[in-house]
This record gives structure tokens, sequence and C-alpha cells, in this order.
């Protein structure tokens, strides 16, 4: 089941995010390497109040989350502009690999944007092929490469009034 987080579920999310850096990390990534300095209970609590952040749960565990924010100072970085809603953070507990808990998230922000109106944006390294080959499968649009980082929108139909 998918649902918006709540501070109980900051220290979880963050212990999700800090696990998933230190096996990037383990496979020679540079991926998410900043994670592993930062405070991260801090950041989740930062991505809980500056827009949405959503958990999948199953049975009472947190198996997965994603941050749906506003443009960060990094998304300003790699876009143009700073329109739209940014997808953030996106992680799913090794214990639920192949499970599809990452495709039920990123379906489940498609579905609030669409609804919203709101363009839908995300990057990743640009050297990651498997999320360069994943994100596309959703519908993302490649919008190009800069300073490393794949940008991807979604293409969100603006209905008239």
């Amino acid at each position: 089941m998918i649902r918006q987080a709540t501070t109980q579920d900051v220290k979880q999310i963050a212990a999700l995010l800090r696990h998933k850096a230190e096996l990037l990390q383990a496979g020679g990534s540079e991926q998410w390497s900043a994670y592993l300095k930062a405070d991260l209970g801090a950041l989740v609590a930062a991505d809980l109040s500056a827009g949405r952040l959503y958990v999948y749960e199953q049975d009472s565990r947190l198996l997965g989350s994603i941050a749906l924010l506003p443009s960060l100072d990094w998304d300003k970085a790699l876009w143009d502009d700073a329109e739209g809603l940014y997808i953030h953070r996106i992680v799913v507990s090794e214990s639920a690999k192949g499970l599809g808990v990452g495709k039920q998230l990123i379906e489940h922000v498609i579905a609030v944007a669409t609804a919203e109106q709101e363009r839908l944006r995300l990057d990743c390294v640009a050297t990651n092929s498997f999320l360069n080959t994943y994100y596309p499968s959703f519908g993302f649009e490649s919008r190009g490469i800069r300073d490393g980082f794949s940008t991807y929108e979604y293409p969100v139909a603006v209905l008239s009034h």
C-alpha cells in the first residue's frame, strides 16, 4: 500500500537511503556517496515538510519511498526553468527487490502530477544504464544530459478549461 509518509517514517526512510548508498559504494559507484556523510534524518524530514513523501508499506513493513518535491537548488542547476514537480530519492528495500515496489511508487507520483496538471521531472547519473532504460519505460522523455546527469520529463497533457 502506498501512503503519505509521516514523521514516524523518517528514521526508516533515512535507514533505507543509507543502506542503498552503502551498497552503491560497495559496488564501486559514487552515486549517493554524499548520503554517507549527510544527516539523512534531517534530509528526509526536510523532504517531508517541503513536498510530498510517499512510502510503500506491506504488512507494517516500510519497503520503499519516493519524494515528490518542488524544485530544489539541485534541480535549478540541471534545468533552465524551475517549473513542475521533481522526483527525488526513490529507494526500495533490498528485501523487496523484484516485487514492483519502485514501479508502483513511480506510477503513483505520475498519477499525482497528472491529476494536478504539473510537469514531472527527474534526473539520474548519465552512466547508469539501468535507470536510463527504466525511466523511459514509464513514458518519461529524455531532455538531454547536463553536468553528467540525464534529465527526464513526463509528458503531462495540460487540459484547457
